[in-house]
C-alpha cells in the first residue's frame, strides 16, 4: 500500500519506507521489499477503485511496459499528445475528449502519452466525481467531461481507467500539482 500511494518520487517514497519501517519494526525496510513497478501497476489496474494512473517516465519507457509486460491489452488506445501548431486548435482538442467519451462508454482502458492540453476537461473524471442515477432497477455512473465552459454528464462502465504517460521532468516542472494529486504515480525509468 505505501508504494501504491507514494511511488510518484524516490526520495519520498524512500522516506516513507524508512519512517515505516523504523516505527512499525524498529528497522528500515529493505529495498529489495519492494515490489517492481510492472507488479504494482498490474494491481492498481485491477483495482475498481483505484486512481487514474500516471507513469512519470524517462525517454518513453513507460509505454513499452505497458505492452511488453501485457499490463494492458496490445488493442489498448493511445493517445499521442502534439506540440505541432496545427494541432493546437480546439477540433484537435475535441477529437481526444470524444475519444476518452468513448472509452468511458465502453469501459476501456484508454493511455494519453503527453497530452497536457486534455487534462483540464478531465478533471471531474480524475477526481472519480461521480453522479450516480438509478432508473428502471439499473445504477448507472457519469462523469462530467467539459471543454471550455461546455461540459457534458457522460455514462461511464465499470472497467474505465485512464492511464497517463508523461516525461517525469515535465511532470514535476510544468504540471499543477492539484493535477498530479488525482493520479497513483509510479517512476517508470530504463535505468532502474
Amino acid at each position: 500500500a505505501l508504494c501504491r500511494n507514494f511511488s510518484g518520487r524516490e526520495d519520498l517514497l524512500a522516506g516513507v519506507l524508512e519512517t515505516f519501517g523504523r516505527e512499525c519494526f524498529n528497522s528500515p525496510l529493505h529495498a529489495s521489499l519492494r515490489p517492481p513497478v510492472a507488479s504494482l501497476v498490474s494491481e492498481s489496474l485491477r483495482d475498481q477503485q483505484a486512481r487514474h494512473l500516471m507513469l512519470l517516465t524517462t525517454m518513453g519507457a513507460a509505454l513499452p511496459l505497458l505492452f511488453s509486460h501485457g499490463l494492458v491489452p496490445p488493442s489498448t488506445p493511445v493517445l499521442v499528445g502534439s506540440t505541432f501548431q496545427d494541432d493546437q486548435h480546439d477540433l484537435y482538442l475535441i477529437q481526444h475528449v470524444n475519444r476518452v467519451k468513448a472509452a468511458m462508454a465502453a469501459g476501456e482502458t484508454i493511455v494519453l502519452w503527453n497530452l497536457d492540453s486534455i487534462y483540464e476537461s478531465l478533471y471531474d473524471v480524475l477526481n472519480q466525481r461521480y453522479v450516480i442515477r438509478t432508473s428502471g432497477g439499473r445504477t448507472r455512473r457519469s462523469l462530467r467531461l467539459a471543454i471550455g465552459a461546455r461540459s457534458q454528464l457522460c455514462p461511464v462502465e465499470d472497467g474505465f481507467r485512464l492511464i497517463v504517460v508523461v516525461e517525469k521532468d515535465h511532470a514535476y516542472q510544468d504540471l499543477d500539482l492539484p493535477l498530479l494529486n488525482r493520479f497513483e504515480k509510479y517512476l517508470v525509468d530504463p535505468e532502474r
